[in-house]
């Protein structure tokens, strides 16, 4: 795990920066993966597997080289397991000592800024997200989204939307041309999801999200994969 408070925000301005999620059922021991080739950063989507046993806290703490990302999703934002906010604040609390980031919705935050405040005592990098899984918001929305991850004193924004268009993605796009943003991680949803991730990452989107073992959503890369054609594409 990366400690490091100098080592942590270089790694979260990484265009390359991959995340992948795992389920603790399908966990493969971390001696046996090449790290290095599929990511950046480890996603443990602890929702997905809520139960989960001492065994998962020991090698996200002891064996796993990738910093690593802690995510407690909301039912209506893709979570699963219709995890109530009582049961995702006991599972934050647990995963917080093994986490160098957590990510947790911008809607949520009203009622978990005690996790941003935790967080930030703790040396651990805070990701407000955005899940749009029908469209993707008008400027005037994304705007707004930025203005308020600002107000919450989050360490950076992920916006999560479906594309229909190229308009859509353009729109995204765009917003890393803003003067004085906060870090942004941005992403396609759907038949352009997977050139969304390209361009968006090759222009300066962090945490780029691929897969280890399926998608969890249309439009993602593997995860080796896309490491390395952002990698040549940072090259070129």
């Amino acid at each position: 795990m990366l400690r490091d408070p100098a080592q942590r925000p270089a790694l979260l301005h990484q265009v390359s920066t991959v995340a992948c999620a795992v389920e603790a059922a399908s966990f493969v021991p971390p001696a046996v993966l090449d790290w290095a080739a599929l990511c950046d950063v480890l996603e443990f989507r602890v929702d997905v597997c809520p139960e989960a046993g001492d065994d998962v806290l020991t090698a996200l703490r002891e064996a796993v080289p990738a910093a690593t990302l802690i995510t407690v999703r909301r039912p209506d934002e893709g979570g699963q397991n219709n995890l109530d906010d009582t049961r995702r604040a006991r599972l934050y609390e647990r995963y917080l000592p093994v986490a160098d980031m957590v990510d947790i919705e911008l809607r949520s935050l009203p009622d978990f800024s005690w996790l941003v405040r935790d967080a930030r005592a703790a040396g651990v990098l805070t990701v407000a997200s955005v899940h749009d899984f029908t469209a993707t918001p008008d400027e005037a929305t994304l705007h707004g989204l930025i203005r308020s991850a600002r107000q919450h004193g989050v360490d950076a924004l992920k916006i999560a939307a479906t594309l229909h268009s190229h308009d859509d993605l353009f729109r995204l796009l765009r917003l890393l041309d803003l003067p004085d943003r906060p870090p942004l991680s941005l992403m396609g949803m759907g038949p352009l999801g997977k050139m969304s991730r390209l361009l968006l990452g090759h222009h300066g989107s962090i945490l780029n999200y691929g897969y280890l073992d399926r998608p969890t959503v249309p439009g993602q890369w593997p995860a080796a994969r896309l490491k390395a054609v952002l990698a040549e594409l940072k090259s070129s």
